[in-house]
């Protein structure tokens, strides 16, 4: 048991908390206002306060913790024993590491002004992990494992394991099959106009039956998975036709055929297409196209194009009834987006629920 001694409660700090010693560390903890209860307690403490006399390993409190609502924020940035830090103070854990987290897995600085690209995202290149050069580390799962380590806890009972999962973005079912005879004729168009004749040709023979599909890898995909146990998700999306939302039409069988068949095996999930990010009612007729075919609920979802705005994707995810989101990467560069490797619960920073 880890009992934090703070001068105040908060949601944010009972967020952060929750995280790091349930998710991250899979230990019980405790939070107390009380210092008669630190002085009484036989256990691991954090003094988590300006009070240097309470009991505990200090960690002096930056501010953000005790805030509400998004506000402009000057990062300072620090180092704890070879790790980059932010927040930094002078306790003996030398930077609010509960706020350092928040501040990371909240997104905050995605509420903050910043440069999109032509498609409206957060660019990783505007990010503070990226800018720093900590992208590529799950900094906030590290810090934990070394307060742990400061804490002299051993965490090798609660020591997580690593799993792959194999998650598929199914924007086109099929290249050329099953797209319609106007939509087939088109890309027939535009393969002659542009010159395109070994495209033509591939055309024409998956069309016509003489050769299979080039996207149809399904039963290839599945041999793989199963061969060395593997646990999949594919995301489907199921858009009207638009400019980014080129899929095989959610009327069509085949492809309904497909979600139903890989549904028997794995999970399946929406993949939201580029259209419902300024249309939320196309969000939910997505979903429930989904529903439909697939005969079961949908609860999973990855942003098409990992189009992802705060907060407003994720609170139409919620009414949607999604549970569990896969966007949380970037476009342009591969990396920890909230710094972690651990899955975590969203925190609404406007409406502080």
């Amino acid at each position: 048991m880890i009992l934090v001694y703070a001068s105040y409660s908060s949601n944010r700090l009972k967020y952060i908390l929750r995280f790091i010693f349930e998710d991250v560390m899979g230990v019980p903890w405790r939070l107390t206002t009380k210092l008669d209860e630190v002085e009484a307690f036989d256990g691991q403490v954090i003094n988590y306060s300006k009070n240097a006399e309470a009991p505990g390993v200090q960690m002096i409190p930056h501010g953000l913790i005790r805030q509400k609502g998004v506000k402009e924020i000057a990062v300072k940035q620090g180092e704890w024993e070879g790790l980059a830090t932010i927040f930094p103070t002078k306790g003996e854990v030398p930077f609010d590491l509960f706020s350092a987290s928040f501040y990371l897995i909240s997104r905050y600085e995605e509420y903050q002004p910043h440069r999109s690209d032509h498609y409206g995202r957060f660019l990783a290149e505007e990010s503070l992990a990226y800018q720093s050069g900590f992208l590529s580390q799950p900094l906030i799962d590290q810090w934990v494992k070394q307060l742990a380590a400061h804490l002299k806890m051993d965490l090798s009972a609660t020591k997580k394991k690593y799993r792959f999962f194999s998650t598929i973005d199914v924007d086109s079912a099929f290249a050329y099959q099953h797209k319609g005879l106007m939509r087939t004729l088109g890309g027939m168009a535009k393969d002659i106009t542009s010159g395109e004749f070994s495209n033509l040709g591939e055309r024409m023979k998956s069309v016509l039956g003489g050769k299979e599909d080039p996207f149809d890898t399904y039963d290839k995909l599945h041999e793989l998975h199963e061969k060395y146990g593997v646990k999949a998700i594919y995301f489907f999306l199921l858009a009207d036709y638009g400019l980014n939302d080129k899929g095989v039409s959610f009327k069509s069988k085949p492809l309904q055929q497909l979600i139903r068949r890989l549904g028997d095996y794995y999970a399946i999930g929406i993949h939201p297409g580029f259209q419902s990010n300024s249309d939320p009612k196309r969000l939910k007729q997505e979903v429930e196209r989904l529903a439909l075919i697939s005969r079961k609920n949908v609860e999973l979802s990855r942003q098409h194009f990992l189009i992802l705005n705060f907060p407003e994707t994720y609170r139409r995810l919620i009414d949607q009834g999604i549970k569990e989101d896969h966007t949380m990467g970037y476009a342009s560069q591969p990396g920890f987006r909230a710094s972690t490797c651990t899955p975590f619960s969203w925190y609404d920073l406007e409406r502080e629920l």
